[in-house]
Formats: structure tokens, sequence, C-alpha cells
């Protein structure tokens, strides 16, 4: 199967510059999978496991967001923040899903805040346990 590169960047730097064969990532338009030479896309990314296809082997990263730009030969991730299992902190992660539980039952709190923070958390728990 033919590859592309997949560059992946954060708030940090560059996380991530690899040669794929597939990347399946949820955009803000649905879920998609990009492989060489697709067609030329710029989407928002949502909160979501990704992961891309090299040699046969799955990579799977719990993503908190951001944007992706296609083109012919390269495909750009902007992510606001990505995790690979072997990074996920499972117990603090589970810690994050208990706070955003507790504050979405509290009538004053920001409420979009709290259902993004536990999005973020149930995906990386569930990257994890994969």
């Amino acid at each position: 199967m033919k590859t592309f590169n997949l560059k992946i960047i954060t708030p940090k730097g560059i996380y991530k510059e690899t040669d794929v064969e597939m990347l399946n990532i949820r955009t803000t338009g649905g879920r998609i999978g990009v492989l060489a030479h697709h067609l030329p896309l710029a989407a928002g990314v949502e909160i979501d496991e990704m992961d891309y296809i090299l040699k046969g082997e799955r990579y799977r990263f719990a993503i908190s967001g951001g944007f992706i730009y296609v083109s012919d030969d390269e495909t750009t991730i902007i992510a606001n923040a990505i995790e690979s299992p072997d990074e996920i902190d499972l117990r603090r992660a589970e810690e994050a899903k208990r706070r955003a539980e507790t504050r979405l039952t509290n009538k004053d709190c920001d409420i979009q805040r709290a259902e993004i923070a536990l999005k973020k958390a149930i995906t990386r728990i569930g990257v994890k346990n994969k």
C-alpha cells in the first residue's frame, strides 16, 4: 500500500512525523479515512481517538481537537494535545472524569467546559484500555 507523510504538531512543537499507509480521524464533518493521494481537505478535528496504520500495524492516540490539512502526499494535523496509550496516565484520566462528572451536577458551573473535559477524559481512558 502506498504511503504518505503525516506530520502532527502541538503547541509544544512537532509531536511526530512519519510515513503512514492510512489515517483514521474524526473531523467536525464526521469520521474519515485518509490514504495516499487523498483529495485536498481542511477540517476541524474532534476530541476522539485517532489512529494510523503503518506496515499493517495500527497506532492509536487520544486527540484533543485541532485541525487537519490534507494534500496529495502530506497530511498535517495541528492538535491541541495528543497522547499515545503509553503516555496516558490512567489514574489521572479517571480522576479528571470524576471531576468533570461532579462539575456537571453543579448548576453554576460552565457546562460546556465540563462536557469537554469529560469527553477528553473518556477518550483518554478508552485509548489506554484498548
